[in-house]
């Protein structure tokens, strides 16, 4: 243990004198324009951003609409665009096409766009029609209002006749809730028998609701869409007496709507997380401008399903929608300790991972404790877990577990020591920590690995052609992401024609990967093509084939994109250098643990942090060449 400290002190020496791979700057200023103002709703969510911006160290500009209406918000953003200072744009749209022009604007002016609860185009930023804005964070809104109308199924039976209020079309999250309310009726049988829309206000949507009640005595169940058309609903049927008659499903929580629940007008509040949905926006965008290229295209925020049962439940009633203000929390400081442990050090990968957690601390104001295993394995890193744990103030722990199975147990253990556990780069039991065979870890933030095989196989397809044979030098059996580049490289094999010769494992080393490749060469010189899925097995198998001057004649396509494998890149050795992005791992790893901290419940399990290729054609471009790991 003693020589475990010594080489992580020597470790964060080394760091503290290389210049880290993000970029930081105390000085941003993030504009906050809700979608309309007063309300419980933004009120929460701008709780959220003052709490992120309190704990990032960032400035928030908030401008409020008055109406929830482009007339009204698209002259704010144009205002905000010129003042000619502001980094980052967090916004909740009013309209999904109308809004989309001046968003674009604010891109153009290079203004990073993220959008909350509502969103543009179809919301899909990855592969939509409009990609420009970072990410979309907000609920699963088809989702709650399939559940808002199930429930309502649940408790009325088949062939019930329902209503529902809306506010207007053209606004992303009430169409889809109103879409899922009426999926759910078709597949549980209700009749619909009228959608109105109200123009968001709770007068209009009393009005409408008292008339349709009274020209339609056999409508007994009814859903709203939000806050303010829930509100009109709730009064008309309260001044109608027909609580307890009229079984109804209520889109947020505010506190209007919660005294409804009490009095038995309403038997079913949905809420929203808007505090997370600000909180995410903030921090989501700091990572940005602090350059991480790993923010999630799509953060889905929950629901927290509130009854007379469960209202005065603190777990549930703290996502109760407050129209008060408060000042947010303090920071955290150094007393919060966050444990850092890698796979393994010295590694450049994980040294380049080092920079993101501390970039990412740093920015925070938080403490780190990092103990660095000697070998990938988890004779070392349960041990220093297991220490780590008995000392009593670690707060939460970022690891890169050794191996999926036998991490477990001393995660495991961490977890019920009341210490939160994520995972970066490697994961534990399937990695499906929403729904898998392991799920009290946080998140599991790491490359696509299955993808990232395919790609590197793929390529040499590309290069090889059908029948070509190649190799495949692997770590050893049981680590989550090698096992799954493997996978991916012999997927892509089967499916391009590919014949795989065989499959070693190095033990992470890269001396046996030397000798073991240098030995299959040998005995196989119609071997064409070569794939490395991590970086030892990488170096190991550069040098072999330097060593017996095949550079060009095997085509070699390699993981990680350390120092040495870019100069085989440089020197023809390799084709294909395979970049994960270890510093966004490291970075974003932290940011979700103080996001826990903040009562933040919705960080996605999963968070994909993606490649760089890197070709001979590509390594000096700045773009890519911010990705070669360093030691």
């Amino acid at each position: 243990m003693k020589r475990l400290l010594i080489i992580s002190a020597l470790l964060l020496f080394a760091l503290s004198l290389v210049p880290g791979a993000l970029a930081q700057d105390d000085g941003y200023t993030i504009a906050f324009v809700p979608g309309v103002n007063p309300d419980p709703f933004y009120i929460t969510m701008s709780t959220g951003v003052y709490q992120a911006a309190a704990d990032l160290g960032v400035n928030i500009i908030q401008q409020d609409p008055e109406e929830f209406d482009v007339t009204f918000s698209v002259p704010i953003v144009e205002a905000l665009i010129a003042r000619g200072d502001i980094d980052a744009l967090v916004t909740a749209p009013n309209d999904k096409e109308q809004s989309i022009p001046v968003l674009q604007n604010a891109h153009e002016a290079g203004i990073p766009v993220l959008t909350v609860d509502t969103f543009i185009g179809d919301g899909d930023y990855a592969n939509g029609e409009v990609t420009f804005p970072l990410s979309y964070i907000g609920s699963d809104n088809v989702r709650g209002g399939f559940i808002a109308c199930s429930a309502l199924a649940d408790k009325l039976g088949e062939g019930a006749k329902i209503y529902v209020t809306n506010t207007k079309p053209g606004i992303s999250t009430t169409d889809q809730r109103e879409q899922g309310c009426l999926e759910a009726a078709d597949a549980r049988g209700l009749e619909v028998a009228r959608v109105d829309y109200n123009e968001n206000s709770a007068d209009i949507a009393q009005a409408q609701t008292a008339a349709v009640l009274q020209a339609n005595p056999d409508i007994v169940g009814m859903f709203a869409t939000n806050l303010f058309g829930a509100v009109g609903a709730g009064n008309a049927i309260q001044n109608a007496g027909l609580q307890g008659a009229v079984e109804v499903a209520l889109f947020d929580a505010g506190e209007e709507n919660i005294q409804f629940l009490r009095d038995g007008v309403v038997s079913l509040v949905i809420a929203q997380k808007p505090s997370d949905m600000g909180y995410l926006g903030v921090a989501m965008a700091t990572a940005y401008l602090d350059g991480v290229g790993s923010v999630p295209a799509r953060i889905g925020t929950g629901y927290a399903v509130i009854t007379i049962d469960n209202v005065d439940d603190p777990d549930v009633a703290r996502f109760i929608y407050t129209s008060g203000t408060s000042d947010p929390a303090p920071a955290l400081d150094e007393s919060y300790n966050l444990a850092f442990v890698p796979g393994v050090n010295p590694d450049p990968f994980y040294i380049t991972m080092s920079r993101g957690v501390y970039a990412a601390a740093e920015r925070l104001g938080i403490n780190v404790i990092q103990q660095d295993p000697e070998e990938f394995d988890v004779t070392f890193s349960v041990p220093i877990v297991e220490a780590l744990i008995a000392r009593g103030d670690i707060d939460a722990l970022v690891t890169a577990p050794n191996d999926k199975e036998q991490s477990i147990p001393v995660l495991q253990n961490a977890h019920e020591a009341g210490i939160p556990v994520l995972t970066v780069d490697t994961f534990i039991g399937d990695g499906d920590y929403a729904d898998g065979e392991v799920t009290f870890p946080l998140s599991y933030i790491g490359s696509d690995n299955v993808f990232g095989g395919f790609i590197a196989c793929s390529a040499l397809a590309d290069q090889l052609g059908e029948g070509a044979k190649i190799y495949v030098t692997n770590t050893k059996p049981g680590i989550s992401t090698t096992d799954q580049r493997e996978q991916g490289c012999l997927e892509a094999a089967d499916a391009r024609g590919l014949e795989v010769a065989r499959v070693d494992y190095n033990e992470n080393s890269a001396d046996i990967a030397q000798a073991q490749t240098a030995a299959v060469l040998q005995a196989n010189p119609d071997i064409v093509g070569m794939f490395a899925t991590n970086l030892f097995g990488a170096v190991g198998a550069g040098n072999a084939i330097q060593n017996a001057g095949l550079q060009g004649a095997v085509e070699v396509a390699l993981f990680d994109a350390g120092e040495e494998n870019i100069q085989f890149l440089r020197d023809g050795v390799v084709s294909l250098v395979i970049a994960q992005k270890p510093a966004d791992m490291g970075y974003m790893g932290v940011i979700a643990q103080v996001a826990n901290a903040r009562g933040v419940t919705s960080m996605p399990a999963r968070v994909g942090t993606g490649y760089a290729v890197i070709t001979i054609d590509n390594v000096d471009d700045p773009d890519v060449a911010r990705f070669i790991y360093t030691g």
